[in-house]
């Protein structure tokens, strides 16, 4: 026993100091690590793709300037990537590596800051928060934030410190892309902005070209779907977030909802927080700050609290409850607000102790993964979107089609996550009319659909009763026509049972 514990000090004691000499390939080993490991485990356990997935392939290849549920920047790269390597699989690459970008926008802000070997810790710390690796792999909009904010909080210091017309039109560029990603990114913006025009350095630019060429770049960027916006306001994603925001029905809301979000948050980032306890914990003391390290601390700070800050206050004014998940891009420069606070760990000991955590918190997350599933299973009878069977509801739709119509199946409609599988695992590749709602899917003419057909499927006795009172009407058939099918689940002694109708092409 001893023997062993002695082994692996030497190896903790060998990865510091192999860190401390070689700082960057130190990361590049790590960030690899988690790109492989978080790439092949959800492919290798999951039958089926995640929903997020299934639905970025579904809806990405439309091409929209703007789609009613999200802006449009993911669900175009999860198609370019379908489309460069001609495998579903593939997509399960892209939220890993959303996480790494991420990861390297925060190393090269926390470089300029705190200099290359102590940038590691902050960096190393974000494998403590579920949204860089266990949530990850479900990439989509959420995931694809990420990357950018940290980005554009990169650049913008480099701006602010480096006064160079790149790095300002670079910063306005990537908050623009941040736009294009989800319109959660008001409040990263709203940040941004408030501290350019309150911290009593950064306000100084405002004599400089900088903020407008940084104006000038975010305008060019995010032109085109800003008019998309305004000409679809009324089917937006604002509509959709409307929905998901609970609100509030008692005057005890306006409490509880804020402590909940904020309850919710903490707990998220409760492991990396116990890493950064294993580096300062317990002599951690507030460090004294002035000049540039002054200016460091309150621009990290703001990056850090400032998109939280303004959540919790409309939360709280406007009696809502936020999704936890909006928290997805809020908290990349935690650890580095920590750095900055309290300043270096240049202990050893407590160096060692930091890389034993990362390294427990390393294996912890896939073993997580990998048992969750199976446990959640003994003790809730729900079936999991990787249970699905995409693919041979996909085989049998696709089939029926065929024999019935003797033409290729262009058109699907119907319950939302089993038409995107369809379309998804057809060979066909079906374009999805969402929920049945022309308004929803401006890529489809009606007078194309009758000519090619349309199948309709959704799942028996979910009450989907208005939907099919509206797809009677729109597509012309009677629910007494629909025929069943089951189809069992992956890993579950369950069955898929569907309802569908064919409406045949009317050339």
């Amino acid at each position: 026993m001893a023997a062993t514990a002695t082994r692996a000090a030497d190896a903790l004691g060998a990865a510091v100091g192999y860190a401390k000499q070689h700082p960057f390939r130190a990361l590049a080993a790590v960030l690899a690590a988690h790109l492989v490991l978080w790439t092949f485990l959800p492919m290798a356990l999951s039958p089926n793709l995640q929903l997020d997935l299934a639905e970025g392939l579904a809806l990405g290849k439309e091409w929209q300037i703007g789609y009613w549920k999200h802006p449009p920047l993911p669900w175009w790269i999860t198609d370019l990537i379908y489309r460069a390597v001609g495998d579903i699989h593939a997509v399960y690459a892209l939220g890993p590596l959303a996480a790494v970008v991420c990861m390297l926008g925060v190393y090269f802000l926390a470089r300029d800051i705190v200099g290359p070997v102590q940038a590691l810790i902050p960096v190393f710390a974000l494998q403590g928060i579920h949204y860089y690796n266990y949530s990850a792999v479900k990439f989509a909009h959420d995931q694809m934030q990420l990357p950018i904010w940290a980005w554009a909080g990169f650049l913008l210091y480099r701006a602010l410190t480096r006064g160079h017309a790149l790095y300002w039109m670079g910063a306005g560029a990537v908050v623009a892309l941040a736009f294009w990603t989800k319109y959660s990114a008001v409040v990263f913006g709203l940040s941004l902005g408030l501290f350019l025009l309150f911290d009593p350095v950064a306000r100084r630019c405002w004599r400089t070209p900088g903020p407008y060429l940084m104006a000038l770049a975010f305008g060019a960027a995010i032109g085109p779907h800003l008019l998309w916006l305004l000409d679809n306001i009324g089917e937006s994603p604002f509509v959709y977030a409307e929905l998901r925001a609970r609100k509030a029905e008692h005057w005890h809301d306006f409490i509880v909802y804020p402590l909940r979000w904020i309850g919710g948050q903490i707990f998220f980032v409760l492991p990396a927080l116990g890493l950064l306890a294993l580096a300062y914990v317990p002599r951690a003391v507030i460090q004294p700050a002035d000049g540039k390290s002054g200016f460091d601390r309150r621009y990290v700070t703001m990056l850090a609290f400032g998109p939280f800050a303004i959540v919790t206050l409309v939360a709280m004014l406007s009696g809502r409850l936020p999704v936890l998940l909006w928290g997805y891009p809020l908290w990349s420069f935690l650890p580095l607000a920590a750095l900055v606070w309290f300043g270096p760990v240049t202990n050893i000991a407590r160096q060692k102790s930091f890389a034993a955590g990362l390294a427990a918190i390393f294996v912890a997350m896939p073993v997580l993964y990998a048992a969750v599933p199976a446990v959640e299973s003994v003790f809730r009878d729900r079936t999991l979107a990787v249970q699905f069977p995409g693919q041979a509801t996909a085989e049998y739709f696709t089939r029926i089609w065929h024999e019935k119509t003797k033409a290729p199946l262009v058109y699907v409609t119907g319950e939302e996550f089993t038409v995107n599988n369809i379309s998804v695992y057809s060979k066909d590749r079906p374009h999805v009319i969402v929920h049945g709602f022309l308004e929803r899917s401006p890529w489809i003419s009606m007078d194309d659909v009758r000519r090619k057909g349309v199948l309709i499927v959704w799942t028996d006795g979910r009450g989907v009763d208005w939907l099919l009172r509206r797809w009677e009407k729109m597509f012309g058939f009677a629910e007494s026509e629909a025929s069943v099918v089951e189809i069992p689940f992956h890993a579950r002694r369950k069955m898929l049972r569907l309802r569908y109708v064919i409406v045949p092409p009317r050339p």
